[in-house]
């Protein structure tokens, strides 16, 4: 795992920083973050405080997301940005929509919202593959 990290620290570190930066994007008031915010049921106040512990959860998963699709672009070996990527749409198809769709279903949350997420999911990890193919 260290030779893994230590190959690969730039685009893991690049890939972690962009999939903060389209999760604040997409989750901005502006863009769906006044939608979501309303469909998961926080206030304004509720959004200010107590942050800084999901943040560094988010910063945590996003960073064992890009590990986990380095290695599949290590063993898919792609030889293009558009296997990359292709390779990051079946990750998300497989992995990610299937298992958000199937909780949200159950847990009887909006399509709008399972929506939301899932395809910021699936932005996400296209860039970060994008990234992580550019400096392997």
């Amino acid at each position: 795992m260290v030779n893994f990290l230590a190959m690969y620290w730039k685009g893991l570190g690049l890939a972690t920083i962009a999939g903060m930066i389209v999760g604040f994007v997409w989750y901005a008031q502006p863009v769906f973050g006044k939608k979501w915010q309303e469909l998961v049921g926080l206030k304004d106040k509720d959004m200010k405080k107590g942050m800084f512990v999901p943040m560094l959860i988010m910063l945590a998963a996003i960073f064992i997301t890009a590990c986990v699709l380095m290695r599949f672009i290590v063993i898919a070996n792609p030889t293009s940005y558009v296997q990359a990527i292709k390779l990051a749409i079946w990750v998300w198809l497989g992995f990610v929509a299937t298992y958000a769709i199937s909780g949200g279903v159950f847990e009887k949350r909006p399509p709008l919202l399972i929506a939301i997420n899932i395809a910021n999911s699936l932005v996400t990890l296209v860039v970060m593959a994008a990234i992580l193919y550019a400096l392997q």
